[in-house]
């Protein structure tokens, strides 16, 4: 399945509670290859990018993240379409 990413900050909160701004390694706008979890209600995709990631290739395992981060390509496509109208 492909998946556009649509935001990479993560919210979070620090040790004293504080809200912290996590900025992962995702590009807004870039179609990632992944797989949806086979538990049920698990929130997350796990992503297949062997390219573009600092670890070496040959061990190349999905990068997890929350579903939030992400829309399918035919959402991706209606979203803009709606920005040119």
């Amino acid at each position: 399945m492909k998946v556009v990413c649509i935001n990479n900050v993560e919210l979070g909160r620090d040790s004293y509670g504080k809200p912290r701004h996590n900025i992962l390694h995702l590009t807004i706008g870039k179609v990632y290859e992944a797989e949806e979890s086979d538990i049920k209600n698990d929130n997350k995709y796990y992503l297949i990018d062997e390219g573009n990631n600092d670890y070496d290739n040959k061990l190349s395992f999905p990068l997890v993240y929350s579903k939030t981060h992400f829309v399918t390509q035919d959402v991706w496509r209606e979203m803009q379409l709606n920005k040119l109208l």
